[in-house]
């Protein structure tokens, strides 16, 4: 590539890295929450001047938001004051005196007016206590206090929906998983169309997950054995397994894995039977709030080319509007990758990778999705005979279709297809410039 070349690329990348920034700077709570308050505050000003409502509406308002599951009795307390006279069956008014006294002396009188009795009033007064004390316990992180209180309040209350989602959520904390999937579906049967909450039952009740990818290069190399030529083709296939009581809690992950890598020859899809690699593991995300995983595998030599050893690994990953948002036209998107691997820890084999991507995602039908995106993609790698870098960047386009969903389970599984022009920016590893299309299947 030509210095001019370079530095056309370099400008272009630098203004799309702005525009970029820029656009997901806007894309955060601080930034919405900031323009919600510019755009507002001349409407606040309005509404102060406005003449207060009927006092009327202020009471219903004040009811609903106290017993908002009792509709018919906020209307009888809300009615003007107002006497029903049920009489009870009377003869005709008999002549003689005799005969007045087996008539009833008054008829019944109910006043509808008047609030429930005592013993209505009750079991909601208490039910509020309740989830009240709940809530403080929650915010506190005294959770096992906070799941006897609540327990308590739907006892009064069993059709609350707030109630039973901010359950679910403590016995998810706590590790309870399977009363928390209890909790987090009743809360769905009053809202089937919240994908959060389906998402948090699929990632609770998701034992086994298989992930298959192909990656093709069209500019590769055969000169050097697997992971020396940092653009070469290749292929893999991972199973894991989550188990049910350690396996997740609280975000925390645990995963017993196998996977099996291969990589292709030059300019074909052939795999070549000589870089099969095999590997068994575990793999553990320590951390509730960030995607941080840790995990130590066993290689297994298949081919000629692969190896026997151990490895170690660490990966970071922080992205931002890369789920399925259903009931959005578009937004915009990112993530950014780190990864670093030790084979063979007395005597290192050391490789590096860094991934950046980021562009806008469009809705094209239900579960269709697709994103025009910018990729910055980092490698350095080095062992006992060489050291291999490689800094590339480009344009490209992801299609991504989503399956395999219930009615209590967010979507499972995914296609996903990539195609990107990716242009080497530096690094000393074998091949350059050229179109790379990914293809990945998730279930």
């Amino acid at each position: 590539m030509s210095t001019r070349a370079k530095f056309l690329l370099l400008i272009f990348l630098s203004f799309g890295a702005a525009a970029l920034s820029l656009m997901l700077f806007l894309s955060t709570d601080y930034a919405r929450n900031e323009r919600a308050y510019f755009k507002a505050y001349p409407y606040r000003e309005m509404a102060a001047r406005k003449p207060p409502q009927p006092s009327v509406t202020r009471k219903i308002i004040t009811a609903e938001i106290l017993m908002p599951e009792k509709p018919f009795i906020i209307a009888q307390i809300m009615a003007p004051q107002k006497t029903v006279i049920i009489p009870k069956k009377i003869p005709p008014k008999p002549r003689k005196k005799s005969r007045k006294k087996k008539v009833t002396a008054k008829p019944k009188i109910i006043k509808i007016t008047n609030p429930p009795t005592v013993q209505k009033k009750q079991p909601a007064k208490r039910r509020r206590q309740d989830a009240k004390l709940g809530y403080a316990a929650y915010e506190q992180q005294a959770y096992k206090t906070a799941i006897r209180y609540f327990e308590q309040a739907l006892k009064s209350s069993p059709d609350s929906r707030d109630i039973r989602l901010q359950l679910a959520y403590a016995y998810k904390i706590t590790g309870q998983n399977d009363l928390a999937v209890q909790n987090f579906k009743a809360a769905i049967d009053r809202d089937t169309q919240n994908f959060a909450l389906r998402r948090e039952v699929e990632q609770l009740e998701n034992r086994f997950e298989v992930t298959s990818y192909v990656i093709y290069r069209d500019d590769s190399s055969s000169t050097r054995q697997l992971g020396a030529d940092l653009t070469r083709s290749q292929t893999g296939l991972e199973v894991s397994y989550q188990p049910e009581n350690i396996g997740f809690r609280n975000g925390r992950k645990f995963q017993i894995y196998g996977r099996l890598l291969s990589a292709m020859e030059q300019d074909s899809l052939t795999i070549d039977p000589n870089s099969h690699q095999g590997g068994i593991g575990l793999r553990l995300k320590p951390l509730a709030n960030h995607n941080l995983v840790l995990s130590a595998e066993r290689l297994v030599k298949i081919g000629d080319f692969a190896r026997n050893d151990w490895m170690i690994r660490a990966g970071y990953s922080y992205d931002r509007g890369t789920d399925y948002q259903p009931g959005t036209a578009g937004w915009w998107s990112y993530s950014l990758y780190l990864d670093a691997a030790l084979i063979d820890p007395s005597s290192p084999d050391i490789f590096l990778t860094s991934q950046m991507t980021g562009g806008y995602s469009m809705t094209l039908a239900e579960g269709l999705v697709l994103q025009p995106r910018l990729t910055a993609l980092g490698s350095w790698q080095k062992d006992s005979f060489r050291t291999a870098s490689l800094f590339e960047a480009g344009p490209g386009v992801n299609i991504r279709y989503y399956f395999n969903e219930t009615k209590y389970e967010a979507y499972r599984g995914y296609l996903d297809l990539t195609v990107e022009y990716r242009i080497k920016l530096s690094g000393n590893s074998i091949g350059g410039s050229g179109p790379v299309v990914g293809l990945t299947v998730h279930f």
